[in-house]
């Protein structure tokens, strides 16, 4: 059995001082063909996180309210909320996506593949479990500064979602520090704001959309938000592939096995 490594894209180095190719056109359109070519086994993926989410989001609000029912009567009924139960939802949301990380990353190096070329299948979704307290710690990190800038300007709160959002990735790919890792990722950012913000607002305006649907377009639109932020993270920082060659099988028992794009 002979490893082999390889890299494709950008790197850090040329990410922070940005000598990277983004354009925002092309980035879409090539998500968008990468979405639909990988649905059908990225979809359950992302239903997976999404139902970790909710239930870290109910189990916040049973420990917070008494009745997690407490806060979606409100809701529902339109009555007046009290401080507590905005504060309720504050933090069982914080705390939702919080220690969701580990499966965030999961999906996040699901999309890292399909940026690559790589096919990916269901179970990958636990790929994130070995960077499980690393992980949470990152995002600890920028979802508290993130929430800060929102208190100040809900603009600087979005922005900052924007900046951060590759940290993550790059404290399981990269092996950086979680402080470093969302250095890099702002000042990468801040390097290509122009192109970033073209392709993030088209992004949101999907969400948009999504919800005016019942929610029913969010089915295309998440994977397509984190195959774009595949995509990106390729052409900014580079994705560093690990290609195995077994004496029997080849190439085929190799994607069988594994399908990495790093080396875990």
């Amino acid at each position: 059995m002979n490893n082999k490594t390889f890299h494709v894209g950008g790197s850090i180095d040329k990410a922070v001082k940005g000598n990277c190719d983004l354009q925002a056109v092309a980035v879409l359109q090539e998500a968008w063909k990468v979405t639909a070519k990988n649905f059908l086994s990225f979809l359950p993926a992302i239903i997976g996180l999404f139902l970790a989410q909710v239930a870290l989001l109910m189990l916040g609000l049973q420990v917070q309210l008494g009745d997690a029912s407490i806060f979606f009567d409100a809701i529902i009924t339109g009555q007046e909320i009290s401080a507590d139960i905005v504060q309720a939802g504050y933090m069982a949301n914080f705390w939702s996506d919080v220690l969701s990380a580990p499966l965030y990353v999961g999906v996040s190096l699901m999309a890292l593949n399909h940026a690559v070329g790589l096919p990916t299948k269901p179970s990958h979704l636990v790929k994130g479990f070995p960077f499980t307290l690393v992980s949470i710690i990152t995002m600890l990190l920028t979802s508290s500064i993130q929430g800060i800038g929102n208190a100040v300007f809900p603009l600087v709160g979005l922005f900052l979602s924007m900046a951060f959002s590759f940290a993550i990735i790059l404290v399981c790919e990269k092996r950086t520090t979680p402080v470093k890792a969302i250095q890099y990722s702002l000042i990468a950012t801040l390097k290509k704001l122009m192109p970033m913000t073209a392709i993030y607002l088209v992004v949101l305006i999907m969400f948009f959309i999504s919800f005016a649907t019942a929610g029913v377009g969010l089915i295309w639109t998440i994977p397509f938000f984190f195959n774009v932020k595949g995509i990106i993270y390729r052409n900014m920082f580079g994705i560093t592939l690990q290609v195995t060659n077994m004496k029997k099988g080849g190439d085929d028992e190799s994607k069988k096995n594994d399908g990495k794009v790093f080396d875990a």
